[in-house]
């Protein structure tokens, strides 16, 4: 993938994504994220057709990451900390100026 083809891609599924790593639990996730249970099923529907693949399974109540999503986690977090720390020295520069 291209970086011009990030723009085809809701990347706030990424950070969604993440809470339902932590989480493993759809209901919990929603919670965190301020969101609904339907709009973060719905989110993780959009990312598993991203990813091309189920990236949990359900056992009893909790939702198990498929290798897959271990994957992407892994790489995942360190990136979001990366935009985190680029979006924080723009915010802090525009205080000083």
């Amino acid at each position: 993938m291209k970086r011009n083809d990030l723009r085809s891609i809701d990347l706030n599924l990424l950070v969604v994504f993440e809470v339902l790593i932590q989480e493993r639990n759809v209901t919990r996730a929603a919670e965190r994220l301020c969101l609904g249970q339907p709009a973060v099923s719905g989110a993780l529907s959009r990312l598993r057709t991203l990813f091309n693949d189920p990236l949990f399974k359900r056992i009893g109540h909790k939702m198990e990451p498929t290798t897959r999503a271990l994957q992407v986690a892994q790489a995942l977090g360190p990136a979001l900390d990366s935009i985190c720390a680029v979006v924080s020295l723009t915010a802090s520069s525009k205080k000083t100026s």
